[in-house]
């Protein structure tokens, strides 16, 4: 039994979905590692004098001063689609799309250690030669893992059920 829609509704659900960055999660992660990387800025600097602690030190401050970088980064592109959810497939933003027909696996990884979000990413398995695997980190979307999945398969649907 199919369920009606009206001509306008079918036309929105053809459209593809474009998912964006979210603004508070990046304005979050930009506060939270500009922290880190003075805290352990200032850990680097008063451990210079020690032995070799500072190398060590020094490393994470270089960490968490790329996290921070990454967080403007995406601010500055939060009017560019992260992911383009269609009838074709998913476009990511480096213009690699892959078919709903080509995907073994579709995979929204959360995971955390003790409550603490540690990484959320989108893994897609495919059966072509080139990517094998198609991996993202989306935990700045704004998005969770249940409206990503779901948007797959609303999208996927039709088109898996037509070939």
């Amino acid at each position: 039994m199919e369920i009606y829609r009206s001509p306008q509704s079918k036309k929105q659900a053809e459209q593809p979905r474009a998912i964006y960055y979210s603004r508070a999660r990046l304005i979050a992660g930009v506060v939270i590692w500009t922290l880190a990387t003075v805290f352990f800025g200032v850990l680097t600097w008063k451990s210079l004098s020690k032995s070799n602690v500072w190398i060590f030190v020094a490393l994470i401050t270089l960490a968490s001063a790329w996290m921070f970088f990454n967080c403007v980064r995406g601010l500055g592109k939060l009017d560019t689609p992260v992911l383009l959810i269609g009838r074709d497939g998913i476009r990511f933003p480096d213009g690699v799309l892959i078919a709903w027909e080509d995907m073994q696996e579709n995979l929204y990884l959360d995971q955390s250690y003790m409550g603490l979000p540690v990484m959320k990413m989108v893994q897609i398995k495919t059966t072509l030669a080139k990517p094998r695997v198609k991996k993202m980190r989306v935990s700045a979307l704004a998005m969770d893992s249940d409206e990503y999945l779901a948007l797959c398969d609303s999208y996927s649907q039709g088109v898996r059920g037509a070939a």
